[in-house]
């Protein structure tokens, strides 16, 4: 504050007694700038002469720079959007579209020089259809357009990053022979013109299934749901609620994929949130054996198909993109390769229950509640519907006659005293899954769904003993058939496995089997239970 106060005294002072100066200082001068003066450029030549639409053509000559924003270069005054490569005296060009024939200038900065040669402007070629989408080595496809040319040695294809044997041209029609290769898109030079057209799927069929994936959205937007990656829309993209996500198809039980390529587009705004991902293949409806299959090491092109092969012998009934971090922000996703039959290891048994029919002794694949069982209560019925395998009693207990139905697996071609004529592979035990687990409902009297068990009566597997009761509340029986057999791998080459429900004097009308399964441990037991 003294300062201050000191400063305002000497400056009246000086004032008040005339002591006013006026002088012009350095720092008072007009700045004066020196105006960067851009040295004139020289043009050389260019080549070649004559082109088509996206040709490169080579422009030489001088003091070009090395910034190409700084160049505007015009085809019979149609303005270049694309640059292959740019240096001081040389600069790679693509031809604009409908350029015409006409001169050739060149502006850099605030130099302009013009070519005094025409260029001559080559009509581009077009393609209107593909006459296949799927195909196999040695098929003809054929390519419909206009402005082809008739030499095919100016014609170049490619499926892919395989190039192909052009087999005829006319000016309006290709044909070619479709190699040993993966399914890719089909690109096409011509005379330096590059077309991209369809994708082709050679030998390989694209993969759907029923979609599954992780659920919600960033703010629960119903337009970026898991659905966004397989609409066909690259506009449209997945937004997790969480960093970590995924989105695939499950191709259903006793199917399998041999999965080849798979094609994908990342949302336009965060292509790098795709760095990072997988595709991955799974068998377990956990997903917990899941296999790492390709990794995105590169920001994805946006607006466009990435194409990637997979190399790969094994197969999988789930295929999907994991996202660890990116919020599964993905616009598109596509899955190709094959359907097979799944081969599942020995001892891991996957029971569901598809289809609507009725479960007979003479038609029946799996599993069966046994009707045969006269000396009980009554016949049984069994039915296949809405996903459960329905088990049915004649009719409830009255609480002295004991109702009987043991759930059956007949794999002997035999029940004893009656024939299936079904002979299938003897049951397997396998030490690497010993849990044997079995979701169950008990019908109630009213028709509701009730707990695992009936109110009276037991519940057994036979051979491997009595059930544990842990995941009780999920109607989830298991036990560890690992105190059965030490051996690691057991064929039972009796008729029938089975698991046994009898004495039941509870009014039950009867039961309904979700799924059967074995897993390699209690752990993944849990994580079935609790997807």
């Amino acid at each position: 504050m003294k300062n201050f106060i000191k400063y305002i005294f000497i400056t009246i002072t000086l004032i008040s007694g005339g002591w006013v100066f006026h002088s012009c200082t350095d720092f008072e001068k007009e700045y004066e700038a020196d105006l960067y003066v851009y040295p004139d450029i020289t043009i050389t030549d260019f080549s070649p002469k004559s082109g088509r639409p996206t040709a490169p053509i080579t422009i030489t000559g001088t003091n070009f720079g090395e910034y190409s924003d700084a160049a505007k270069i015009y085809f019979n005054g149609v303005l270049v959007t694309d640059f292959v490569s740019y240096s001081d005296n040389e600069m790679v060009v693509s031809v604009p579209e409908d350029a015409g024939d006409g001169l050739i200038t060149v502006q850099v900065w605030t130099h302009t020089k013009v070519f005094t040669e025409t260029f001559d402007y080559i009509m581009g070629a077009k393609v209107t259809s593909i006459d296949k989408t799927r195909a196999s080595a040695g098929d003809i496809v054929t390519i419909t357009g206009e402005n082809f040319g008739t030499n095919a040695d100016d014609i170049d294809i490619y499926i892919g990053d395989t190039k192909v044997d052009i087999a005829s041209v006319t000016d309006t029609e290709i044909q070619f022979t479709v190699p040993d290769t993966s399914s890719g898109t089909i690109t096409i030079n011509i005379q330096g013109q590059t077309i991209v057209s369809e994708y082709l799927l050679v030998g390989d069929e694209q993969i759907t299934g029923t979609l599954i994936g992780h659920s919600g959205s960033w703010g629960n937007n119903s337009a970026t749901f898991i659905t966004a990656a397989v609409d066909g829309d690259i506009n449209t993209f997945v937004d997790g609620a969480q960093k970590t996500g995924y989105v695939g198809y499950d191709v259903g039980t006793g199917n399998a994929v041999q999965l080849s390529s798979v094609r994908y587009v990342p949302r336009e705004s965060h292509p790098q949130r795709m760095v990072g991902g997988e595709i991955r293949g799974a068998n377990d409806p956990t997903l917990s054996d899941a296999v790492t299959l390709y990794t995105v090491t590169e920001q994805p092109a946006v607006g466009v198909y990435t194409e990637v092969s997979i190399s790969t012998e094994e197969t999988y009934q789930y295929i999907y993109y994991y996202s660890a971090d990116g919020y599964c922000n993905i616009a598109e996703i596509e899955f190709y390769g094959n359907i097979v039959d799944a081969q599942i290891p020995q001892g891991k048994y996957v029971f569901e229950f598809m289809g609507n029919r009725e479960v007979t002794l003479d038609v029946y694949d799996d599993w069966i509640g046994r009707p045969d069982q006269s000396s009980w209560a009554g016949a049984t019925t069994t039915i296949l519907e809405d996903g459960y395998c329905k088990v049915t009693f004649a009719s409830p207990s009255d609480g002295v006659n004991k109702n009987r139905a043991d759930f059956t697996y007949s794999f002997g071609g035999d029940w004893g005293s009656a024939g299936s004529g079904i002979d299938k592979e003897p049951w397997v035990y396998s030490s690497e899954y010993p849990i044997y687990a079995i979701k169950i409902y008990w019908i109630q009297n009213d028709g509701s769904l009730g707990g695992p068990r009936p109110a009276t009566g037991s519940i057994n597997y036979d051979r491997l003993g009595q059930f544990n009761d842990d995941y009780a509340a999920s109607n989830v029986l298991w036990v560890d058939a690992s105190t059965w057999a030490a051996d690691n791998t057991i064929k039972e080459e009796g008729s029938w496995w089975q698991i046994k429900i009898a004495d039941v004097l509870s009014n039950e009308k009867g039961y309904w089997v979700d799924w059967h399964r074995t897993f390699k441990s209690l752990d993944e037991l849990e994580a079935y239970i609790a997807q």
